[in-house]
């Protein structure tokens, strides 16, 4: 037994292992039977026949049993009695034709990058890193990786030097600190991460990820809720293929940094990346892809980016594509029922998965009847094609609860109105601009708006009753200031009195154009001063709050108030409450503009009303052009909209 030990040794090591550790074993191994068997075939023997083949039948393949291969019947289905059959077309095993070559292609691709970008003079300290003891496999073959593959820096804690500076279309430079330490730890190693993800440039250091989902959170998500906070963040810690999409990370992190000091500088970075990869993902095949919730998601932030950072153009299509997007998918009917409710998405797993997709549908219904309000252009959603129930309480929403809501129909006949959530009513208030847009932008032939009984005063009258109507049932859970801590709960009470505004003031104008009864226009001017005196209470009330945290339209209400005091002040100048009022709403625009670019624009259209002798000491000190220290170098805000009343539904606003 002994004397047969170096020869087996020597079958099962290499040549140059057995001569270097077993080198008096080298004859017998060449010359031994049973070498030449584990080897497949002997140097001088002629007698060895390979062992055949043997398929599997379909039953034993399909029940992944041990199969003998005996034909026509196998021992196995003979035994019980199955039809055994056998198929003799082989599938292909192994990638795709063309794989490696694409694969290889992508990996020369990131190190012409990482070649390109690297510092050229570094330490060798820092070019040579050494070892780390908690590596993912210290032993691992340096034959893994290309010798020329540069070094990767570790991420210094400078916010400024997490994506190198330079023109926003420059990628990031690997070589200053953007990536994380070198290693081969594949769960966090961003170029792995790149690779798997398709990106063109990595991503930012985990500690920065973590910070700006913070910051999402905590002061973006409170207005627009649509992502559920711990899915979220738990599908973020998987793997690359079951994370978020990029595209939706790199917008929510474009949020977060434009309201942030720290990382103000990469929010339009993050901006160009979002788009770049959603535009990306719909041009891949036929444009399947794009039929996702993440989708949705990402169009939605990024259209209401765009409308906050006065890239109107670009806003109007967003909330479009958007809105497209959710009726296409069948967003609009989630709680119907019957052969006109088509669905394009599979059916959500949960409730919390349904009340995701409502809040989805109805942040997107809010966000189309903003930006018609500011151009006047028709809305893409009807509401007559809604079957989708309001949103619930974010409690019941981030605890998965289960909560029965109203349908949008019902809340605005005023049933119910007990149990809505916040965010709900935020709609009910935005479905009232949409119907106070079709009132005026909308007529009808028997409008006969010089007749108080014609259709255009009974669609007044119809709607003050409705707003009267929603104002006085409102609860107690929506009123102010016990909804103090909700900023959902603030903007619907500022949107209330803003409808009211907007209604009446188109009343003054049809009033006077065709000389109506003046106790109409008096009763009509005494609301609207009245709404903007409470406007201005609200914004007196949350003044000590963080305003990032308010929806980037609560500038327009605050604006509306303002254009109502300067008209009051232009025939009653003397009147030192509304002076006073009107400088408060006007240091409170100024106060929002840093973090809300949208009331620049405002801004500026109020410093040319308040020009004249009635108004020194009120006027506000703005740039004419109408931008402000948002805009990026070399950037210009393209004003498709000025905003003025004579474009919008509020055209009636300075003509009393």
């Amino acid at each position: 037994m002994a004397d047969n030990d170096p020869s087996q040794y020597s079958a099962f090591q290499s040549l140059s292992q057995s001569q270097s550790q077993h080198p008096e074993a080298d004859h017998d191994a060449a010359a031994s039977p049973a070498a030449t068997a584990a080897n497949g075939s002997g140097e001088g023997s002629s007698n060895y026949v390979p062992r055949p083949k043997r398929i599997a039948c379909v039953v034993c393949r399909r029940r992944k049993l041990k199969c003998d291969g005996k034909k026509p019947s196998c021992g196995t289905c003979s035994r019980l009695g199955h039809a055994c059959a056998y198929d003799e077309a082989r599938k292909k095993s192994g990638p795709k034709r063309g794989y490696v070559k694409q694969l290889e292609a992508r990996l020369a691709q990131v190190e012409i990058l990482l070649n390109g970008q690297e510092p050229t003079a570094l330490p060798a300290s820092q070019t040579q890193p050494q070892p780390q003891e908690n590596a993912f496999d210290a032993s691992m073959p340096n034959s893994t990786l290309s010798p020329d593959f540069p070094p990767i820096s570790a991420i210094p804690d400078e916010v400024e030097r997490c994506i190198a500076p330079g023109d926003v279309a420059t990628q990031p430079q690997p070589g200053r600190g953007y990536l994380p330490e070198p290693g081969f730890n594949m769960a966090g190693n961003s170029t792995w991460d790149m690779i798997s993800l398709g990106l063109e440039e990595p991503l930012p250091n985990q500690n920065v990820i973590d910070e700006l989902h913070q910051i999402y959170f905590e002061k973006v998500h409170p207005s627009i809720p649509v992502v559920h906070r711990p899915r979220y963040l738990a599908a973020s810690n998987l793997t690359s293929s079951l994370r978020p999409p990029v595209y939706l990370q790199y917008i929510m992190w474009c949020h977060a940094a434009s309201i942030s000091d720290r990382y103000h500088d990469l929010h339009v970075h993050f901006y160009q990346r979002a788009r770049k990869y959603a535009e990306m993902e719909e041009m891949r095949g036929l444009g399947e892809n794009i039929l996702s919730l993440a989708y949705c998601q990402s169009w939605l932030l990024i259209a209401t980016y765009e409308s906050k950072m006065l890239y109107f153009p670009r806003a109007w299509l967003s909330t479009g594509r958007c809105a497209r997007m959710a009726l296409m998918m069948g967003l609009n009917r989630l709680d119907g029922a019957g052969l006109n409710v088509k669905q394009s998405l599979p059916p959500p797993k949960d409730w919390t998965e349904r009340e995701e997709r409502r809040r989805v549908f109805w942040l997107i219904f809010c966000c189309d009847r903003y930006a018609s309000i500011g151009t006047s252009w028709p809305m893409a959603i009807d509401e007559r094609d809604i079957m989708t129930n309001l949103p619930s309480t974010e409690e019941s929403f981030i605890k998965s609860k289960p909560q029965r809501t109203l349908r949008l129909a019902d809340a605005l006949m005023g049933e119910g109105n007990a149990t809505l959530s916040p965010l709900a009513s935020v709609v009910l208030l935005a479905a009232l601009f949409g119907r106070n847009l079709t009132h005026l932008h909308r007529p009808d032939p028997q409008d006969n708006d010089h007749d108080l009984n014609g259709e255009f005063w009974k669609r007044h009258r119809s709607y003050d009753n409705l707003l009267l109507s929603i104002a006085l049932q409102l609860p107690s859970h929506l009123r102010l200031p016990a909804g103090m801590d909700d900023p959902n709960i603030i903007f619907s009470n500022m949107c209330i009195h803003t409808s009211t505004i907007c209604l009446h003031q188109a009343a003054i104008f049809k009033a006077e154009k065709n000389k109506m009864p003046s106790q109409m226009i008096i009763e009509s001017k005494r609301r609207c001063i009245v709404a903007a005196d409470q406007i201005a209470n609200i914004m007196k009330l949350i003044s000590h709050k963080d305003l990032t945290i308010m929806n980037p339209f609560l500038s327009f209400c605050v604006y509306v108030a303002a254009r109502i005091f300067v008209q009051y002040l232009k025939s009653r100048p003397d009147d030192s409450m509304v002076q006073s009022s009107l400088q408060f709403v006007m240091s409170a625009l100024r106060a929002l503009k840093s973090k809300n670019p949208l009331t620049e624009t405002f801004l500026v259209q109020l410093d040319v009303d308040t020009e004249g002798r009635a108004f020194q000491g009120i006027q506000t000190p703005t740039n004419r052009d109408g931008r402000g220290n948002h805009c990026a170098p070399g950037v210009v805000c393209a004003h498709l909209i000025v905003i003025r009343y004579d474009i919008g539904f509020l055209t009636h606003l300075h003509c009393t």
